[in-house]
């Protein structure tokens, strides 16, 4: 068969048409436009494309009323994207501009290049649907709902009472309550590191000399989360609340700067635990931003002493939360 003959790839594309191969009809039409120039002919491949269009169109609408359809699927979820493997990345930017109707720049823009990023934040069976539709494209994705974020039992560290060989943690949950829970280093599948900005007010000088107060960030939280999965438990520990001087010795007696205990006691995590350490979380966050007001409320489980709530203590719970919920997803 001729490929090029104009009539012979018309027929063809109307075959595929009628027996719903879309996709291949599709390619046959845009060819027609691309290499033929009577008249007769583009307009016919001009209408076929324009059909095939909406009955792509018609069909996503009834798939993703049906994912409507389903139990829980109005409830509030996050649908996330992930980086892919080098290899994978133009698979992975076609299928995400397949899937939400983007040009290949855009698509290649939101894609992100390590970690990963919130695309949408909607009802559940709507974006688990989109989240389908990606991983059959070989985009990374999942889907998470709110309330599985919510209900994840996260416990701020006070101290440790012993580091090894089993370690002991004296910690609060959200009601502020304290309780000690030990546990061993093998249960913890993956830690999450994270650096906050602190603001403060300064004064600064502005337009003809008067001066302007100005919030600056003046310095950083340093946040890091022990995920025990098998008891569906967070463990955080943050160098703005951590108490050095109950627990266990994190550095000799005469030592009084916070910041080298706290190193100390990273250290001992990493000298404890070969779970892998995520910290993509400066990226996740300046993207995250932007969602915080399409969200309800959700404990941020910080309790870092500063003039005025910030956005980013929640944004960091749901970096955490989110590198624990991508592993349950995959395993």
């Amino acid at each position: 068969t001729d490929a090029k003959n104009p009539l012979l790839r018309f027929y063809a594309a109307q075959l595929q048409e009628h027996t719903h191969r879309l996709e291949a009809a599709e390619k046959n039409y845009t060819k027609l436009l691309q290499q033929n120039t009577n008249r007769k002919v583009m307009s016919q491949a001009r209408a076929g494309i324009e059909r095939i269009r909406q009955k792509k169109k018609a069909k996503k609408e009834a798939d993703i009323a049906e994912a409507r359809s389903v139990d829980g699927a109005e409830d509030g979820a996050i649908l996330v994207i992930a980086s892919p493997d080098q290899a994978n990345r133009p698979d992975a930017i076609a299928g995400l501009a397949k899937v939400f109707s983007l040009d290949a720049y855009t698509a290649r823009m939101k894609l992100p290049s390590s970690g990963f990023r919130i695309y949408r934040v909607g009802p559940w069976g709507e974006l688990n649907y989109f989240q389908q539709q990606l991983t059959e494209l070989h985009t990374p994705a999942f889907c998470t709902k709110l309330s599985d974020i919510k209900s994840l039992q996260t416990f701020q560290i006070s101290h440790f009472e012993t580091l090894s060989p089993q370690p002991t943690v004296i910690c609060k949950n959200a009601e502020g309550q304290l309780g000690k829970i030990s546990f061993d280093w093998a249960e913890v599948t993956q830690q999450v590191h994270g650096q906050l900005p602190i603001f403060e007010q300064v004064v600064d000088l502005g337009n003809w000399g008067r001066t302007v107060h100005k919030e600056k960030v003046q310095d950083y939280g340093q946040v890091v989360d022990l995920h025990l999965p098998g008891r569906e438990i967070v463990l955080r520990a943050c160098d703005r609340f951590y108490q050095y001087k109950k627990g266990t010795a994190l550095s000799p007696a005469h030592e009084t700067n916070s910041r080298i205990k706290w190193n100390q006691l990273i250290k001992a995590f990493s000298e404890s635990t070969q779970a892998p350490c995520q910290d993509d979380f400066s990226r996740f966050g300046k993207s995250t931003l932007e969602f915080i007001n399409l969200l309800p409320t959700v404990h941020p489980y910080l309790d870092i002493d500063r003039r005025a709530p910030s956005d980013w203590d929640l944004t960091f719970h749901l970096y955490s939360s989110l590198c624990y919920a991508s592993k349950i997803n995959v395993n």
